[in-house]
C-alpha cells in the first residue's frame, strides 16, 4: 500500500470516531429527552464545547513544554475579566468547532445520513468523550497551575 493510501485510511478512521461521537450523542439525547424540541442546539453547543476543551488541553501542554505557544488573545469589552475571558476562549477555541460542527453535522440535515450509517454501536462514545474532556481539562488546569507557579 502506498503512502497516500495509508494517510486516507487514517483520516477515515478519525472521521469515523468524530461521527460515532455525534451519532451516539444524538441517539442518546433523543432517547432520554424525547419531548425536547430544541435538541439540535443543545447538542451542538455541548459537543462544540467538548471539542474546544480538547484543543485547549492540547495547546496548554504544548505551551508548557514550549513546543508551540499561541499568542495571547484577549478582549476587553466588559467590566471585569471573567466575561472577557469566556469570550476570548469562545472565539479562540470554540468558534472553529462551531463552524466545523455546523457544516459537517447539521448543514442540510446531514446528521440524518450519519445516524443511518452509525446507528449500530455498543459503547457510549459521547459520554466517554465528555467525561474524559471534562476530567482532562480539570486535571490539566490544576497540574499546569502547580507546575508553573
Amino acid at each position: 500500500m502506498d503512502i497516500i493510501g495509508v494517510g486516507i485510511n487514517k483520516l477515515s478512521f478519525m472521521r469515523n470516531i468524530y461521527y460515532l461521537v455525534w451519532s451516539d450523542a444524538i441517539i442518546s439525547f433523543r432517547k432520554h429527552h424525547p419531548d425536547k424540541k430544541k435538541w439540535k442546539i443543545a447538542l451542538f453547543i455541548f459537543i462544540t464545547w467538548m471539542n474546544a476543551l480538547n484543543v485547549w488541553i492540547i495547546f496548554l501542554w504544548l505551551k508548557y513544554f514550549e513546543i508551540f505557544i499561541i499568542p495571547k488573545f484577549s478582549i476587553d469589552i466588559f467590566f471585569g475579566n471573567l466575561l472577557d475571558g469566556v469570550l476570548s476562549f469562545s472565539i479562540e477555541f470554540a468558534l472553529p468547532f462551531l463552524i466545523l460542527n455546523y457544516f459537517l453535522i447539521f448543514h442540510n440535515n446531514r446528521y440524518e445520513s450519519i445516524l443511518k450509517r452509525y446507528c449500530d454501536f455498543k459503547p457510549r462514545y459521547a459520554q466517554i468523550y465528555s467525561y474524559f474532556m471534562i476530567a482532562g481539562a480539570f486535571i490539566s488546569a490544576v497540574l499546569y497551575g502547580v507546575l508553573t507557579s
